[in-house]
């Protein structure tokens, strides 16, 4: 997979992976992620220089818990390695995720696992793939599937530049803003298809199959004709980066539309997401947590809502779903921005106002 990348590229993977074994010594590290799937993406500039817009993820396994020497090795050497590649793109960052190994066996039935397991690439140390857990249509967890969903309308709104909300942006601040919806874009496959009995590890292979098959899906129902091509265009774009003659603005509200819409599928009602989603919260998301970082999380939450709030707030906090609200007011600042776009009134707060009734 990794010979398809310019040797520059393939040096960084490797000599990272090196550095990592020599320093931290894990029983093994794989390659996640878009670079692992073959789907990394990066630009090669007309004076040879490559600038890279996905990130580089790893996942270090170790005997048991790596020790906070080990995680801060592993820290600094990331920081070490994202300044020497000296990267001018904004998006892109090492990301080194670790894990027990006997841990391994415990992970949950998550897209991240299933993806692990299925593109996860070997280079240093044993090929820890056997351990992971099988994920398939069974035993998915597809509340968490769900979640992407909210995720992607929040990475929209961390990652587009300020200039391009501004009008003001430069042609590489163009081309961040149009990879950065066309990205977030695709995971529309990831969520969907799973409803659909279809779980695949790509998203050359989702695309692929959905626009194969869309006649016969459900969800071409709720789209309409339209989508195939857009995500093929989407997948596109993520490849070569060119956003010449594309219109942003009608980029960002095709994509933060279709995201709208993929959550009015997983509704049991026909009324619209921005009341219906607070009210079915806990049949869309997980609201309790699912690992032991999640709930360590919400232990201190809980214990800070007490200390300045009291307990019987802390309570109500806690039985409160969070992740309809949090959605809805997500989905509220993009129509915000993007009645900005159009020149029209902002009237975010009418949204979270229909949200109550």
């Amino acid at each position: 997979m990794l010979a398809q990348y310019p040797p520059a590229l393939q040096r960084h993977l490797r000599e990272i992976a090196a550095a990592l074994g020599e320093v931290v010594r894990p029983t093994a590290l794989l390659l996640l992620g878009s670079a692992a799937r073959g789907e990394l993406s990066y630009l090669r500039h007309p004076d040879g220089r490559l600038e890279l817009f996905s990130d580089y993820e790893f996942l270090a396994v170790f005997p048991s818990y790596p020790t906070r020497f080990q995680r801060r090795a592993i820290q600094t050497l990331a920081e070490q390695w994202q300044e020497r590649i000296a990267n001018p793109n904004p998006l892109f960052h090492i990301d080194i995720i670790t894990r027990g190994r006997r841990h391994l066996a415990a992970m949950p039935p998550l897209i991240f696992t299933f993806e692990s397991k299925q593109n996860g690439l070997p280079l240093h140390g044993e090929d820890v793939r056997p351990q992971i857990p099988d994920v398939t249509l069974q035993n998915l967890d597809f509340r968490n599937t769900h979640e992407i969903l909210y995720k992607r309308l929040w990475a929209i709104l961390l990652h587009l530049p300020k200039r391009f909300v501004l009008g003001q942006a430069s042609e590489a601040e163009r081309r961040v803003a149009g990879y950065v919806l066309c990205r977030n874009a695709l995971d529309l496959t990831t969520v969907l298809l799973p409803h659909e009995g279809i779980l695949l590890p790509t998203y050359r292979q989702r695309v692929e199959y959905l626009t194969d098959h869309y006649p016969d899906l459900e969800l071409s129902k709720t789209f309409g004709p339209d989508l195939p091509g857009f995500l093929q265009r989407c997948l596109a774009r993520r490849r070569d980066l060119d956003f010449s003659g594309v219109n942003l603005h009608e980029l960002y509200a095709t994509v933060t539309d279709s995201l709208r819409q993929a959550l009015q599928m997983l509704l049991p009602t026909a009324d619209p997401v921005v009341q219906a989603l607070p009210h079915h919260s806990r049949r869309i998301f997980n609201e309790w947590p699912i690992s032991r970082g999640e709930w360590l999380n919400l232990v201190r939450l809980l214990i800070s809502i007490a200390q300045h709030q009291g307990l019987a707030q802390a309570r109500r906090w806690l039985r409160t779903p969070k992740k309809g609200w949090l959605t809805v007011g997500l989905l509220a600042m993009h129509e915000s921005l993007l009645a900005w776009f159009a020149g029209r009134p902002v009237r975010a707060t009418e949204w979270l106002e229909r949200s109550q009734e």
